[in-house]
């Protein structure tokens, strides 16, 4: 398990499957998260569950629960490589009650710490709707940076969509997490 202040990651589990299913029905919670809502059955959805346990090593895929357990998310490093210290990240906070209360926030330091401390990585890029300005905001508190925008590459809603490229470095993770301990060094460093 992975500890943050308002989160634990862990594995997920056969019982949190049909959760994290139902989630992928919702419509908006899919068009924030940059997938088309596709009809799948549960029984599909478990089954491709049990068939990836282990499967592929560049791939963490965690579940996000507050600290007394409850599952509101899930979040993932895709395309790990060890050797070159890179990995794509991805975040989907499925219970609406939990939105805009700093879990996804709390989720990503936990995650990002993990990464950079634990697995040795080095760099870790994410994709973002340009209109997503609430996890855009949670990226930038963790020390994510705007590195481009690929100009109407998604379609949704009958209209192209800009997505944006976000990039953390070991040191802006760093860098970030000392603002967040010792917020007088911002100040003085604004001066």
């Amino acid at each position: 398990m992975i500890r943050g202040e308002k989160t634990i990651l862990r594995a997920i589990e056969t019982s949190d499957v049909r959760q994290l299913w139902e989630w992928t029905q919702d419509a908006e919670i899919m068009r924030l998260r940059n997938f088309p809502v596709v009809p799948t059955s549960l029984a599909q959805a478990e089954q491709d569950f049990e068939e990836s346990l282990g499967q592929d090593p560049s791939l963490v895929r965690l579940a996000i629960t507050t600290l007394d357990g409850k599952l509101i998310g899930e979040t993932a490093l895709r395309n790990v490589d060890y050797r070159n210290g890179n990995a794509d990240f991805t975040i989907a906070i499925g219970d609406r009650d939990y939105w805009g209360q700093g879990y996804g926030t709390d989720a990503i330091r936990a995650l990002m710490q993990y990464a950079f401390e634990q697995l040795n990585l080095y760099r870790i890029t994410l994709y973002v709707h340009a209109f997503n300005h609430r996890a855009i905001r949670a990226y930038e508190h963790c020390g994510f940076r705007h590195e481009g925008c690929l100009r109407r590459a998604q379609y949704l809603d009958g209209q192209r969509s800009d997505v944006l490229i976000m990039g953390l470095l070991r040191e802006d993770f760093e860098e970030a997490e000392s603002q967040r301990s010792h917020p007088e060094k911002k100040v003085m460093a604004g001066r």
